[in-house]
């Protein structure tokens, strides 16, 4: 999370290589915190809460803040965060009005979050060696709204799905 208004200034100030860098190092340290705490066994209540969190916060900070610059289009950026607004949405009113404590992450919600990476990783990268445009931004670009909006509708479904079970349980 504390490299979350890091990101922002560095894309701000247009310090792409540092940006990217920061990127970069936020993914191992995070992916490398995952290793040893499934390794070691040694998960709390808090770290669970709070890693998806932070990499949600760092993620939306990217999308927000490239899309303002205009480095993605305004249509991915709204996509992104408009899915995440749902999501949050939907499993605040299903903790709420039916008592669902849990609303896990599907597997193409992960897909999806892979390419969303992909997509800031892609674009702070073709910053970082050239003003150009590499070829396959677009295809990265299409691939992360694609998934964005497949996963989107999964997790309606399965909100729908686990609202309607727990209506029918209590019946």
């Amino acid at each position: 999370m504390a490299a979350s208004p890091f990101l922002a200034y560095l894309l701000l100030e247009f310090h792409f290589r540092e940006a990217l860098a920061l990127a970069v190092l936020a993914g191992l340290t995070d992916w490398l915190d995952g290793l040893l705490a499934r390794r070691f066994h040694t998960s709390s209540r808090l770290g669970v809460i709070l890693d998806p969190i932070a990499d949600k916060a760092l993620l939306v900070t990217a999308f927000l803040t490239l899309g303002y610059i205009r480095l993605i289009p305004a249509w991915m950026m709204y996509l992104v965060i408009g899915r995440d607004v749902m999501i949050i949405a939907g499993a605040l009113f299903l903790r709420a009005m039916r008592d669902i404590p849990a609303f896990l992450p599907s597997p193409l919600g992960k897909v999806s979050t892979v390419f969303q990476i992909a997509l800031v990783l892609v674009v702070l990268f073709e910053k970082s060696i050239k003003d150009g445009e590499l070829s396959w931004i677009r295809m990265v670009l299409y691939c992360s709204a694609f998934f964005t909006i497949a996963s989107g509708a999964d997790y309606v479904r399965r909100g729908i799905q686990m609202g309607m079970r727990k209506s029918i349980a209590a019946r």
